[in-house]
């Protein structure tokens, strides 16, 4: 079980990883061409900065499942790697409890603004704000599995 679930992490990995390159490198196209536009031409795309802002945030959130999957979030470990297996194992289950909460607030905090703003449409590009926020609830409920799946392998580790 462990395996399949380990290289279906894999290939989302790979698949948030090309997602957030592909995004980055439109967002700095965008950005790119505009000020060529602007510069050069005296003219430029008058949706092109609200549509690279709104990917910068995508690639944020996306760059944030990323790190949750690699274990490259902060943390510090200093005092809990001297401690018993015992006591970390009660400590992880604590810390990513707390995460699961925050992360749990927010979805529903998400959600909520998601719900307030898809009425609510960018004069620049025309999208709903709301696409932009659900980039946050993505992110959380991603990172929520990420932590269960890394709790369970942690806690069932041996037993196989």
């Amino acid at each position: 079980m462990h395996k399949v679930a380990a290289k279906v992490v894999k290939v989302l990995e790979a698949f948030l990883g090309i997602t957030t390159v592909v995004a980055t490198v439109a967002m700095v196209a965008l950005v790119f061409t505009n000020v060529v536009l602007r510069y050069g031409f005296n003219s430029g795309l008058t949706w092109s900065e609200e549509l690279a802002v709104n990917l910068f945030v995508w690639v944020i959130f996306l760059g944030a499942i990323l790190a949750a999957a690699r274990d490259m979030h902060i943390s510090v470990d200093l005092l809990t790697k001297r401690l018993p297996k015992k006591v970390q194992r009660v400590l992880l289950l604590i810390t990513n409890g707390l995460v699961l909460v925050a992360l749990y607030v927010l979805v529903v905090g998400g959600l909520k603004i998601a719900q307030v703003t898809h009425k609510t449409i960018s004069a620049a590009t025309g999208i709903p704000f709301s696409y932009v926020v659900i980039s946050v609830v993505a992110s959380a409920l991603a990172m929520g599995l990420i932590v269960i799946y890394k709790t369970v392998r942690v806690l069932t580790a041996g037993e196989e």
